[in-house]
Protein backbone atom coordinates (compact mmCIF):
# COMPACT_ATOMS: atom_id res chain seq x y z
CA UNK A 1 0.00 0.00 0.00
CA UNK A 2 1.23 3.37 -0.94
CA UNK A 3 2.15 5.88 1.67
CA UNK A 4 -0.06 9.32 1.45
CA UNK A 5 1.66 12.24 -0.44
CA UNK A 6 1.43 15.33 1.68
CA UNK A 7 2.78 18.92 1.85
CA UNK A 8 3.59 20.74 4.59
CA UNK A 9 2.59 24.09 5.48
CA UNK A 10 5.69 25.56 5.48
CA UNK A 11 5.98 24.25 1.54
CA UNK A 12 2.79 26.02 0.79
CA UNK A 13 2.94 29.08 2.42
CA UNK A 14 6.20 29.22 0.75
CA UNK A 15 4.38 28.07 -2.48
CA UNK A 16 1.99 31.04 -2.45
CA UNK A 17 4.32 33.62 -1.15
CA UNK A 18 6.39 32.84 -4.44
CA UNK A 19 3.70 33.28 -6.75
CA UNK A 20 2.84 36.38 -4.74
CA UNK A 21 6.60 37.91 -6.33
CA UNK A 22 6.01 36.12 -8.73
CA UNK A 23 2.97 38.27 -10.14
CA UNK A 24 3.84 41.72 -11.61
CA UNK A 25 0.30 42.92 -10.81
CA UNK A 26 0.41 42.95 -6.90
CA UNK A 27 3.58 45.49 -7.14
CA UNK A 28 3.88 48.82 -7.68
CA UNK A 29 -0.04 49.20 -7.69
CA UNK A 30 -2.17 52.35 -6.27
CA UNK A 31 -5.01 51.22 -3.70
CA UNK A 32 -7.84 53.52 -2.69
CA UNK A 33 -9.52 52.69 0.48
CA UNK A 34 -10.78 53.86 3.88
CA UNK A 35 -8.31 53.67 6.69
CA UNK A 36 -9.69 51.87 9.77
CA UNK A 37 -7.27 50.58 13.05
CA UNK A 38 -4.28 52.52 12.73
CA UNK A 39 -1.12 52.39 14.92
CA UNK A 40 2.29 53.67 14.73
CA UNK A 41 4.47 51.55 16.56
CA UNK A 42 8.56 52.09 16.58
CA UNK A 43 8.06 54.56 13.93
CA UNK A 44 5.96 51.75 11.70
CA UNK A 45 2.32 52.48 10.35
CA UNK A 46 -0.26 49.61 10.80
CA UNK A 47 -3.79 49.81 9.62
CA UNK A 48 -6.71 47.86 7.65
CA UNK A 49 -7.50 49.56 4.32
CA UNK A 50 -11.03 48.65 3.47
CA UNK A 51 -13.91 49.98 1.08
CA UNK A 52 -17.82 48.25 1.66
CA UNK A 53 -17.10 45.13 0.10
CA UNK A 54 -13.67 44.10 1.46
CA UNK A 55 -10.66 45.06 3.08
CA UNK A 56 -6.72 44.33 3.39
CA UNK A 57 -3.92 44.87 5.97
CA UNK A 58 -1.80 47.38 5.49
CA UNK A 59 1.63 48.04 6.38
CA UNK A 60 3.98 51.49 6.14
CA UNK A 61 7.70 50.67 7.58
CA UNK A 62 9.16 54.29 8.46
CA UNK A 63 5.95 55.54 7.95
CA UNK A 64 7.56 59.59 8.51
CA UNK A 65 8.93 59.37 5.44
CA UNK A 66 5.21 59.31 3.60
CA UNK A 67 1.82 60.63 5.02
CA UNK A 68 0.72 59.03 8.01
CA UNK A 69 -3.45 59.05 7.83
CA UNK A 70 -6.14 59.04 10.40
CA UNK A 71 -8.77 56.71 10.71
CA UNK A 72 -11.93 57.15 8.49
CA UNK A 73 -9.92 58.73 5.97
CA UNK A 74 -9.42 58.13 2.41
CA UNK A 75 -6.16 57.83 0.99
CA UNK A 76 -4.53 55.86 -2.14
CA UNK A 77 -1.27 53.85 -0.76
CA UNK A 78 0.86 52.63 -3.52
CA UNK A 79 2.48 49.60 -2.62
CA UNK A 80 3.21 45.60 -3.09
CA UNK A 81 1.17 42.91 -1.89
CA UNK A 82 2.93 40.08 0.18
CA UNK A 83 2.67 36.94 1.78
CA UNK A 84 3.63 36.37 4.95
CA UNK A 85 4.65 32.78 5.31
CA UNK A 86 5.36 32.00 9.02
CA UNK A 87 1.98 33.88 10.12
CA UNK A 88 0.14 33.17 6.88
CA UNK A 89 -0.63 36.50 6.63
CA UNK A 90 -1.77 38.73 3.01
CA UNK A 91 -0.60 42.19 3.45
CA UNK A 92 -0.40 45.28 1.35
CA UNK A 93 3.02 46.90 1.92
CA UNK A 94 2.47 50.80 1.57
CA UNK A 95 5.86 52.71 -0.32
CA UNK A 96 3.67 55.92 -0.50
CA UNK A 97 0.55 56.97 1.15
CA UNK A 98 -1.68 60.31 0.08
CA UNK A 99 -4.80 62.22 0.95
CA UNK A 100 -7.52 60.80 -1.95
CA UNK A 101 -8.46 63.81 -3.72
CA UNK A 102 -5.32 65.87 -3.79
CA UNK A 103 -3.30 62.78 -3.77
CA UNK A 104 -4.90 60.95 -6.32
CA UNK A 105 -4.51 64.66 -8.71
CA UNK A 106 -0.70 64.62 -7.67
CA UNK A 107 -0.58 61.08 -8.90
CA UNK A 108 -1.90 61.44 -12.25
CA UNK A 109 0.08 64.75 -12.82
CA UNK A 110 3.21 63.34 -11.79
CA UNK A 111 2.42 60.15 -14.02
CA UNK A 112 1.28 62.54 -16.59
CA UNK A 113 4.95 64.63 -16.11
CA UNK A 114 7.12 61.54 -15.76
CA UNK A 115 5.63 60.36 -19.42
CA UNK A 116 6.60 63.93 -20.65
CA UNK A 117 10.09 64.07 -19.41
CA UNK A 118 10.84 60.78 -21.22
CA UNK A 119 9.60 62.06 -24.53
CA UNK A 120 11.87 65.08 -23.73
CA UNK A 121 9.12 67.69 -23.82
CA UNK A 122 11.10 69.58 -20.92
CA UNK A 123 14.59 69.45 -22.23
CA UNK A 124 16.81 72.16 -22.44
CA UNK A 125 17.90 72.34 -25.83
CA UNK A 126 15.28 72.28 -27.58
CA UNK A 127 13.98 75.76 -25.57
CA UNK A 128 14.33 78.82 -27.57
CA UNK A 129 15.89 82.34 -26.49
CA UNK A 130 13.95 85.42 -25.85
CA UNK A 131 14.97 88.21 -28.39
CA UNK A 132 16.93 91.07 -26.74
CA UNK A 133 14.76 93.85 -27.58
CA UNK A 134 10.98 92.66 -27.81
CA UNK A 135 8.87 95.25 -30.00
CA UNK A 136 5.69 92.97 -30.50
CA UNK A 137 4.60 91.10 -27.50
CA UNK A 138 1.13 89.26 -27.35
CA UNK A 139 -0.82 87.68 -24.06
CA UNK A 140 -2.83 85.61 -22.99
CA UNK A 141 -5.00 85.38 -20.54
CA UNK A 142 -7.85 86.81 -19.00
CA UNK A 143 -8.94 90.71 -20.40
CA UNK A 144 -11.04 90.83 -17.18
CA UNK A 145 -8.10 90.18 -13.97
CA UNK A 146 -5.61 91.99 -12.77
CA UNK A 147 -2.44 90.29 -14.30
CA UNK A 148 -3.00 92.42 -17.61
CA UNK A 149 -2.85 95.91 -15.74
CA UNK A 150 0.44 93.96 -13.88
CA UNK A 151 2.26 93.58 -17.00
CA UNK A 152 1.10 96.63 -19.32
CA UNK A 153 2.12 98.76 -15.95
CA UNK A 154 5.18 97.06 -15.44
CA UNK A 155 6.30 97.24 -19.13
CA UNK A 156 5.19 101.06 -19.28
CA UNK A 157 7.80 101.71 -16.18
CA UNK A 158 10.56 101.55 -18.86
CA UNK A 159 9.14 102.35 -22.26
CA UNK A 160 6.52 102.89 -24.56
CA UNK A 161 7.72 101.46 -27.35
CA UNK A 162 6.54 97.87 -26.94
CA UNK A 163 3.18 96.58 -28.60
CA UNK A 164 1.54 94.27 -26.17
CA UNK A 165 -1.10 92.30 -27.48
CA UNK A 166 -4.01 90.97 -25.56
CA UNK A 167 -5.81 87.74 -26.67
CA UNK A 168 -8.26 86.69 -23.97
CA UNK A 169 -8.51 83.92 -23.07
CA UNK A 170 -10.33 81.67 -20.30
CA UNK A 171 -7.73 80.74 -17.58
CA UNK A 172 -9.73 78.61 -14.65
CA UNK A 173 -12.61 76.42 -15.49
CA UNK A 174 -13.05 73.20 -17.84
CA UNK A 175 -12.39 74.44 -21.13
CA UNK A 176 -10.18 76.81 -19.82
CA UNK A 177 -7.36 74.87 -21.26
CA UNK A 178 -8.80 74.13 -25.18
CA UNK A 179 -9.70 78.25 -24.71
CA UNK A 180 -5.43 78.35 -24.60
CA UNK A 181 -4.54 75.63 -26.88
CA UNK A 182 -6.65 77.14 -29.57
CA UNK A 183 -5.38 80.99 -28.77
CA UNK A 184 -2.22 79.87 -28.81
CA UNK A 185 -2.57 77.95 -32.04
CA UNK A 186 -3.99 80.83 -33.89
CA UNK A 187 -1.20 83.61 -32.12
CA UNK A 188 1.83 81.55 -32.92
CA UNK A 189 1.15 82.16 -36.81
CA UNK A 190 1.31 86.04 -36.30
CA UNK A 191 4.62 86.81 -35.97
CA UNK A 192 5.06 87.86 -32.38
CA UNK A 193 8.74 88.34 -30.68
CA UNK A 194 7.30 86.85 -27.42
CA UNK A 195 3.61 85.18 -26.40
CA UNK A 196 3.40 85.30 -22.44
CA UNK A 197 0.72 82.39 -20.95
CA UNK A 198 -0.36 84.01 -17.63
CA UNK A 199 -2.68 84.21 -14.79
CA UNK A 200 -2.40 84.85 -11.41
CA UNK A 201 -2.48 83.01 -8.43
CA UNK A 202 -5.18 79.74 -7.31
CA UNK A 203 -5.53 77.14 -5.70
CA UNK A 204 -4.19 73.52 -7.48
CA UNK A 205 -7.38 72.73 -8.51
CA UNK A 206 -7.59 76.23 -10.35
CA UNK A 207 -4.06 75.89 -11.77
CA UNK A 208 -4.55 72.65 -13.21
CA UNK A 209 -5.47 74.03 -16.86
CA UNK A 210 -1.92 74.46 -17.44
CA UNK A 211 -1.04 70.90 -16.91
CA UNK A 212 -2.86 69.91 -20.14
CA UNK A 213 -1.38 67.34 -21.92
CA UNK A 214 -2.96 69.55 -25.26
CA UNK A 215 -1.33 72.72 -23.61
CA UNK A 216 1.50 71.53 -22.69
CA UNK A 217 2.27 70.07 -26.00
CA UNK A 218 1.00 72.71 -27.80
CA UNK A 219 3.78 74.91 -26.07
CA UNK A 220 5.97 72.66 -27.30
CA UNK A 221 5.38 72.97 -30.89
CA UNK A 222 5.15 76.54 -31.02
CA UNK A 223 7.44 78.38 -33.40
CA UNK A 224 7.42 81.60 -31.23
CA UNK A 225 8.79 81.64 -27.93
CA UNK A 226 6.61 81.27 -25.06
CA UNK A 227 6.79 82.34 -21.47
CA UNK A 228 4.95 80.60 -18.95
CA UNK A 229 3.23 82.97 -15.48
CA UNK A 230 1.15 80.98 -14.23
CA UNK A 231 0.31 81.43 -10.30
CA UNK A 232 2.85 82.60 -7.89
CA UNK A 233 6.60 82.09 -7.29
CA UNK A 234 5.74 78.73 -5.64
CA UNK A 235 3.34 77.37 -7.76
CA UNK A 236 4.92 74.97 -10.74
CA UNK A 237 2.81 74.08 -13.57
CA UNK A 238 3.71 71.30 -16.44
CA UNK A 239 3.15 74.76 -18.60
CA UNK A 240 6.08 76.57 -17.04
CA UNK A 241 8.33 73.20 -17.60
CA UNK A 242 7.31 72.96 -21.39
CA UNK A 243 8.09 77.10 -21.94
CA UNK A 244 10.81 78.77 -23.37
CA UNK A 245 11.40 80.84 -19.94
CA UNK A 246 9.53 80.55 -16.95
CA UNK A 247 8.49 83.60 -14.79
CA UNK A 248 7.39 83.41 -11.37
CA UNK A 249 4.70 85.37 -11.73
CA UNK A 250 3.19 87.68 -14.70
CA UNK A 251 4.92 90.56 -13.41
CA UNK A 252 8.05 88.86 -13.51
CA UNK A 253 7.40 88.00 -17.29
CA UNK A 254 6.69 91.70 -17.83
CA UNK A 255 10.27 92.27 -16.05
CA UNK A 256 11.80 89.83 -18.57
CA UNK A 257 10.53 91.43 -22.09
CA UNK A 258 10.66 95.01 -21.05
CA UNK A 259 14.05 96.91 -21.21
CA UNK A 260 14.67 100.83 -20.59
CA UNK A 261 14.96 102.89 -23.44
CA UNK A 262 16.51 105.45 -21.94
CA UNK A 263 19.42 102.97 -21.08
CA UNK A 264 19.38 102.01 -24.24
CA UNK A 265 19.77 105.83 -25.51
CA UNK A 266 22.58 106.05 -22.81
CA UNK A 267 24.56 103.07 -24.53
CA UNK A 268 24.09 104.18 -27.76
CA UNK A 269 25.58 107.50 -26.71
CA UNK A 270 28.32 105.85 -25.26
CA UNK A 271 28.78 103.62 -28.22
CA UNK A 272 28.62 106.74 -30.57
CA UNK A 273 31.31 109.12 -28.52
CA UNK A 274 33.53 105.69 -28.16
CA UNK A 275 33.35 105.36 -32.35
CA UNK A 276 34.16 109.12 -32.50
CA UNK A 277 36.99 108.82 -30.33
CA UNK A 278 38.41 105.42 -31.70
CA UNK A 279 37.23 107.46 -35.43
CA UNK A 280 39.20 110.65 -34.42
CA UNK A 281 42.27 108.03 -33.17
CA UNK A 282 42.43 106.08 -36.25
CA UNK A 283 42.60 109.22 -38.21
CA UNK A 284 45.16 111.18 -36.24
CA UNK A 285 47.44 107.58 -36.73
CA UNK A 286 46.43 107.34 -39.99
CA UNK A 287 47.81 111.33 -40.64
CA UNK A 288 50.77 110.75 -38.58
CA UNK A 289 51.59 107.22 -40.57
CA UNK A 290 50.36 109.33 -43.75
CA UNK A 291 52.80 112.05 -43.10
CA UNK A 292 56.22 109.88 -42.02
CA UNK A 293 55.26 108.13 -45.50
CA UNK A 294 55.19 111.06 -47.09
CA UNK A 295 58.57 112.09 -45.53
CA UNK A 296 60.29 108.46 -46.32
CA UNK A 297 59.40 109.03 -49.85
CA UNK A 298 60.27 112.86 -50.13
CA UNK A 299 63.37 111.28 -48.99
CA UNK A 300 63.57 108.43 -50.93
CA UNK A 301 62.56 110.92 -53.87
CA UNK A 302 65.61 113.72 -53.24
CA UNK A 303 68.15 110.79 -53.03
CA UNK A 304 67.12 109.62 -56.46
CA UNK A 305 66.67 112.63 -57.59
CA UNK A 306 70.32 113.39 -56.37
CA UNK A 307 71.38 110.29 -57.76
CA UNK A 308 69.80 110.70 -61.16
CA UNK A 309 71.27 114.31 -61.28
CA UNK A 310 75.13 112.79 -60.51
CA UNK A 311 74.17 110.43 -63.16
CA UNK A 312 73.39 112.84 -65.62
CA UNK A 313 75.90 115.41 -64.88
CA UNK A 314 78.43 112.52 -65.29
CA UNK A 315 77.11 111.38 -68.39
CA UNK A 316 77.10 115.21 -69.93
CA UNK A 317 80.69 115.60 -68.60
CA UNK A 318 81.61 112.24 -70.93
CA UNK A 319 79.21 113.08 -73.58
CA UNK A 320 80.86 116.63 -73.53
CA UNK A 321 84.75 115.08 -73.42
CA UNK A 322 83.55 112.82 -75.79
CA UNK A 323 82.34 115.50 -78.12
CA UNK A 324 85.46 117.18 -77.54
CA UNK A 325 87.06 114.81 -78.62
CA UNK A 326 85.02 113.95 -81.95
CA UNK A 327 85.64 117.15 -82.62
CA UNK A 328 89.27 117.68 -82.15
CA UNK A 329 89.56 114.66 -84.32
CA UNK A 330 87.28 116.03 -86.66
CA UNK A 331 88.83 119.52 -86.84
CA UNK A 332 92.60 117.69 -87.22
CA UNK A 333 90.89 115.83 -90.21
CA UNK A 334 89.45 119.12 -91.50
CA UNK A 335 92.80 121.25 -91.16
CA UNK A 336 94.72 117.88 -92.95
CA UNK A 337 92.36 117.82 -95.60
CA UNK A 338 92.52 121.31 -95.96
CA UNK A 339 95.97 121.17 -95.85
CA UNK A 340 95.80 118.48 -98.66
CA UNK A 341 93.34 120.42 -100.81
CA UNK A 342 95.77 123.60 -100.38
CA UNK A 343 98.01 121.37 -101.69
CA UNK A 344 96.23 120.24 -104.57
CA UNK A 345 94.45 123.31 -105.32
CA UNK A 346 95.24 124.78 -109.02
CA UNK A 347 95.26 128.22 -107.81
CA UNK A 348 98.27 127.27 -105.75
CA UNK A 349 99.83 125.88 -108.04
CA UNK A 350 99.21 128.63 -110.38
CA UNK A 351 100.54 131.14 -107.33
CA UNK A 352 104.34 129.41 -107.29
CA UNK A 353 104.57 130.25 -110.51
CA UNK A 354 102.98 127.49 -113.18
CA UNK A 355 100.46 127.90 -115.47
CA UNK A 356 97.83 126.24 -117.18
CA UNK A 357 96.65 126.28 -121.30
CA UNK A 358 93.07 125.81 -122.62
CA UNK A 359 92.40 125.49 -126.37
CA UNK A 360 89.54 125.28 -128.20
CA UNK A 361 88.82 122.12 -127.00
CA UNK A 362 89.34 122.35 -123.77
CA UNK A 363 92.80 121.74 -121.09
CA UNK A 364 95.88 121.40 -123.23
CA UNK A 365 98.46 119.17 -120.93
CA UNK A 366 100.64 118.21 -123.83
CA UNK A 367 102.81 120.31 -126.89
CA UNK A 368 101.54 117.94 -129.11
CA UNK A 369 97.83 119.23 -128.59
CA UNK A 370 98.52 122.00 -130.18
CA UNK A 371 99.37 123.13 -134.34
CA UNK A 372 100.90 126.44 -135.42
CA UNK A 373 97.73 129.23 -135.11
CA UNK A 374 95.86 127.51 -132.61
CA UNK A 375 94.10 130.65 -130.10
CA UNK A 376 95.09 129.65 -126.49
CA UNK A 377 94.45 130.95 -123.16
CA UNK A 378 96.90 130.98 -120.35
CA UNK A 379 95.89 130.94 -116.80
CA UNK A 380 98.52 131.96 -114.42
CA UNK A 381 97.85 132.90 -110.69
CA UNK A 382 96.85 136.30 -111.44
CA UNK A 383 94.77 136.25 -114.02
CA UNK A 384 95.35 134.92 -117.93
CA UNK A 385 96.45 135.84 -121.36
CA UNK A 386 95.26 135.49 -125.05
CA UNK A 387 97.64 134.34 -127.36
CA UNK A 388 98.15 132.70 -130.80
CA UNK A 389 100.70 129.46 -131.52
CA UNK A 390 103.28 130.52 -133.78
CA UNK A 391 105.32 127.62 -134.11
CA UNK A 392 105.09 123.73 -132.37
CA UNK A 393 108.41 121.52 -131.49
CA UNK A 394 107.59 118.50 -130.28
CA UNK A 395 110.53 117.55 -128.30
CA UNK A 396 111.75 113.74 -129.19
CA UNK A 397 111.56 110.80 -126.85
CA UNK A 398 114.66 108.98 -127.48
Amino acid sequence: MNAPKYLSVSIVNMYIHNVFVAEEMLHDIDVVGEVSGISVVRGHAYFTLKDKDAQIACNSFNCAKTYVPKNGELIIVRGSVSYYGKNGKLSLNADRITPYGAGLLAMQLEELKNKLLKEGLFAQEHKKSLPSYCRNVCVLTSTTGAVIRDIITTVRRYNDVIDINVYGVQVQGENSAASIVKALEITDKLGFDVIIIARGGGSQEDLMPFNDEKLVRSVYAANTPIISAVGHETDYTLCDLVADVRAATPTAAAELIAYDVNVIKEDLSAFASRAKNLLLEKVATGSRNLSMISRRMLAAASARNTAANASFALSLRSLHVAADTLLKDKRMRYEKSLTSLGAANPVSILEKGFFTLNGEKGRIRKISQMSVGDKVTVNAGDGYAEATVDSVTVADKR
